[in-house]
């Protein structure tokens, strides 16, 4: 099976140590590029956390799939507004993203003398259904903009270069994933602008994350998409919490509903058509946010580093599964 179809994605930086112990089950890691930090004025970029990172997952075998979203403040006062909203805003992101790929990507100039493992898949901004992330308010309009925009830069650089839509998420701060998906899709010309949609079907119960995969294909089936993959892009629960919440099963809970919506997944892969799953996330952090309240603690390691047992079942899933798994689908 190829490698690309099991990740986590990281809260913190990911060292040496983290890749040693991902080597062998972990293959794709789901990494932020937040536009505002990579290039802090016009055509000046800092990339070097990220290319180190690239570069030393490589050497493991392990693929970064980016997604790229925020907006500098020399471009507009509003961090996470579309770009597109203001003047040369258009301009800018198609130019950051060429950057990009001609850097990143296949053939990019960073693989000369390196074991090259290009970024091939591309995915733009992050749950763009949740007004954290989208302002002044979600808008499928809008994200389909930008879209477009993504599309026509990310394929002059390469045109085999995947496009992903945006991770959604089911929020009390914006519509739900399925609608708004489903008012995206039939906006004219989006299906032909996107290689595969994601999905992040958060719930405390595998039978929550069924009913939102199921909800997610039917919306999709509706808007004439049903065919385009699924990616599971971020999927988790917590092992401990701070303050009270429905998802902090404890440690032998966490790596309980691991092995079960794993399974779930990979039992529905092929009618679901899903081509990936990234679990959320690699390790535990110190600081609580408001907005995610299970984050702090839904990781596969704690904060030093040491596996917990939702570790152990990750790697158990990806040994179960590999030999019917598989993400070439995208």
């Amino acid at each position: 099976m190829p490698n690309g179809f099991f990740g986590v994605v990281p809260q913190g930086e990911v060292g040496k140590a983290d890749l040693d112990l991902m080597e062998g089950s972990v293959e794709t890691l789901r990494v932020g590029i937040y536009w505002p930090s990579i290039e802090p004025s016009p055509g000046v970029f800092e990339l070097a956390g990220f290319e180190r990172l690239l570069g030393e997952a490589a050497g493991q075998g392990i693929r970064i799939q980016p997604f790229v979203y925020g907006t500098p403040q020399w471009l507009g006062r509003d961090p996470v507004r579309s770009p597109l909203a203001y003047p040369g805003g258009a301009e800018a992101w198609a130019s950051m993203l060429t950057a990009l790929i001609d850097r990143y990507g296949n053939g990019g100039s960073f693989w000369e003398g390196r074991k090259p493992l290009p970024v091939r898949d591309w995915q733009i901004w992050n749950e763009p259904n949740f007004v954290i992330f989208w302002h002044p308010w979600p808008s499928p309009r809008e994200y389909a903009r930008l879209l477009d925009v993504s599309d026509r830069a990310i394929s002059a650089a390469d045109p085999d270069a995947r496009v992903i839509v945006g991770g959604v998420a089911p929020v009390g701060a914006g519509p739900r994933p399925w609608r708004y998906l489903g008012s995206l899709l039939r906006i004219r010309g989006v299906k032909s602008d996107l290689d595969a949609v994601a999905l992040h079907p958060y719930s405390a119960s595998p039978l929550g994350v069924e009913y939102a995969v199921r909800q997610t294909r039917r919306a999709m089936a509706r808007s004439g998409a049903g065919r385009k993959p699924l990616l599971i892009g971020e999927i988790g629960v917590a092992s401990d919490a701070e303050v009270p919440t429905g998802f902090d099963l404890g440690l032998e809970g966490q790596a309980s509903f691991l092995r079960r919506s794993f399974h779930l997944l990979l039992e529905n892969r092929r009618r679901w058509r899903i081509v990936g799953i990234d679990w959320f996330s690699w390790q535990d952090v110190a600081g609580w946010e408001k907005q995610c309240s299970f984050c702090q603690y839904a990781g596969l390691v704690d904060r030093s580093g040491r596996p917990k047992p939702s570790w152990f079942a990750f790697s158990q899933a990806v040994r179960g599964g590999r030999a019917t798994s598989s993400r070439g689908g995208v």
